[in-house]
């Protein structure tokens, strides 16, 4: 799988991930043609899931759930 990749005409595409400035993980998903495609993850800088949901085009889909920094769901 390749990782934070650009298209010839500069726009992401491909599996992403972004970090916290502590090392940890921040956020994970897909971009297709620079635009948020799928499943999309987001972190705690502690390591915890904050939120994860689909995009469709770039767009938020469907449910969400928020998560507190100590890994308990808040919302869906």
């Amino acid at each position: 799988m390749k990782i934070n990749q650009y298209l010839p005409n500069g726009k992401k595409d491909g599996q992403w991930e972004r970090y916290h400035p502590n090392g940890q993980l921040y956020s994970k998903g897909n971009y297709i043609n620079g635009k948020q495609d799928g499943l999309w993850e987001y972190y705690h800088s502690n390591g915890q899931l904050n939120s994860k949901g689909n995009y469709i085009k770039g767009n938020r889909d469907g449910q969400w759930e928020e998560y507190s920094s100590n890994g308990q769901l808040n919302s869906k």
